[in-house]
């Protein structure tokens, strides 16, 4: 335990009674725009466009001792202690104490689906991950990474500005807000950040524009894997999917990490401070959120000494439904509750 243990305590419970006090502003402007990246001198390298799947050798899941499990516990004990997330991490599996959890909570175990993978070994445990949840924007990744792949083949460029004003929207005054913003027209790098670090709604309809449109794109998210789902496979038309499928975006991208470098820098800047960064604010953590009426979802890359993938998805979390307008903040609350859960079980069990 850590000296000056009364001190850290009354500061963790102020920065939680903070979160409880207001969601604050999830998305932030800023008009630093990416380096023309590795992409393209990716695509000088490459002739054939990597669309396999890639395995590389994965280490022989580890067994960690009692010991030095419950050390982990003991050094963090201060920490889940002062936000209330004490579970049985040393002697539970991930989904055991993840349904620990969701009781003590309230919520309901049909409210959530995840799968978590470790990517070093390749373990991999999951919960409802075959029952079709909302999306939400989680879509725009790999949508960005079909694009991605457009420019490795020297199909796409990354200076040239395509015309925005006739691209499909959702809400007119976003669109019409990009238009006067960029003058008409924006490039790839412009898409891809507004589209993944703010999640906008508009550069990722003009990037998929570059595909051929959405419903084009839809048949070529199966390039990164499919679910076993027989409902759902990657997207359905509705902008439903399965964690099942989204573990293998998650994978995929870890394992061509080169290739979509500038992705993975755009999601580490997404939304500092919430979703599954929410509590744990020293680690590097490279997600994409999804938020839209019931769902607050995340799917993230977690740098961990021992890194791993998780995809989650939610429905109704503080009492949102599939008519809700606003974001909720209990509901964010307890998303990144739940992230930090599976975080340090991860920690406990997992890390080195």
């Amino acid at each position: 335990m850590k000296k000056y243990f009364n001190l850290r305590s009354i500061m963790i419970g102020i920065s939680i009674l903070l979160c409880l006090v207001g969601t604050g502003v999830l998305g932030y402007l800023h008009l630093t725009q990416p380096t023309v990246s590795a992409i393209e001198n990716k695509a000088k390298k490459t002739k054939k466009l990597d669309v396999e799947k890639s395995t590389p050798e994965t280490k022989k899941p580890r067994v960690k001792s009692p010991e030095a499990k419950q050390a982990v516990v003991d050094a963090d004990m201060e920490t889940m202690s002062a936000y209330g997330l004490v579970y049985d991490y040393a002697n539970k599996g991930l989904v055991e104490v993840v349904q620990d959890f969701l009781a003590e909570s309230g919520i309901d175990p049909s409210q959530i689906a995840f799968t978590y993978r470790n990517a070093i070994t390749g373990e991999q445990f999951a919960m409802n991950d075959l029952q079709p949840m909302t999306a939400g924007s989680t879509y725009k990744l790999p949508l960005n990474m079909l694009v991605v792949d457009e420019v490795a083949k020297g199909k796409l460029n990354l200076t040239d500005r395509f015309d925005i004003t006739n691209t499909y929207y959702e809400y007119v005054g976003e669109h019409d807000n990009y238009v006067a913003a960029f003058d008409g027209a924006m490039s790839i790098p412009d898409m891809q950040r507004y589209s993944l670090v703010y999640s906008e709604n508009t550069p990722a309809y003009a990037l998929a524009d570059r595909l051929g449109g959405m419903e084009q794109a839809r048949k070529l998210f199966s390039r990164y894997g499919q679910s076993r789902s027989p409902e759902v496979k990657t997207f359905s038309d509705e902008n439903k999917t399965t964690t099942d499928y989204y573990i293998h975006v998650l994978e995929y991208l870890w394992n061509h990490q080169e290739k979509y470098a500038d992705l993975l820098e755009l999601i580490g800047e997404s939304f500092p401070g919430e979703y599954y960064k929410k509590f744990l604010p020293d680690l590097v953590i490279q997600q994409k959120p999804g938020y839209v009426a019931e769902a607050l979802n995340v799917d993230a890359i977690v740098r961990e000494s021992t890194p791993y993938l998780i995809a989650i998805y939610t429905a109704g979390l503080g009492g949102t439904t599939p008519e809700s307008a606003e974001i909720s903040g209990v509901g964010l609350y307890q998303l990144g509750q739940l992230a930090y859960v599976i975080n340090e079980w991860h920690r406990v069990n997992m890390n080195e």
